[in-house]
């Protein structure tokens, strides 16, 4: 099979990529929202709030609050695309390219993060979600 003779799923695409993005919905606000803030250090929003005791940000949401959340958006859909060209082409490589990132992000994250307990805590929280999304993408890139 040469890179040219298969064709992705645009629907399940559109399925994985908008599962994976509620995925982390969840995972960043109920399912580990606390601990991630804790170990980013990210303790306040703009109105003054302590975000990693609970406390609720009161600011008004303008535009520029969505960019992050718009960027990360961009970031799933080529994630998700990588995955899905992979996985058509050797599911050994899709896997092999998910535990080569997932090395790449501890790798960056022990650098910046010197706190080797936050380091524990962040490879965790975001090399779990990672690993979920890789393997959301892996699976329904099969179909």
């Amino acid at each position: 099979m040469t890179c040219c003779e298969f064709s992705i799923s645009w629907l399940w695409y559109i399925v994985a990529v908008i599962a994976v993005f509620f995925i982390g919905f969840l995972w960043y606000n109920q399912l580990f929202g606390k601990k991630w803030l804790w170990a980013v250090r990210y303790d306040e929003c703009a109105c003054g709030a302590d975000l990693s005791k609970g406390e609720k940000c009161t600011c008004k949401a303008d535009f520029k609050a969505f960019l992050p959340m718009i960027a990360q958006f961009l970031a799933i859909c080529l994630l998700g695309l990588m995955y899905f060209v992979l996985v058509k082409y050797s599911i050994w490589l899709a896997i092999f390219v998910w535990l080569a990132n997932l090395g790449w992000m501890k790798a960056s994250l022990f650098f910046k993060t010197p706190n080797r307990k936050r380091f524990i805590t962040l490879f965790c929280v975001d090399g779990g979600y990672f690993t979920v999304a890789a393997l959301v993408f892996i699976l329904l890139g099969l179909i």
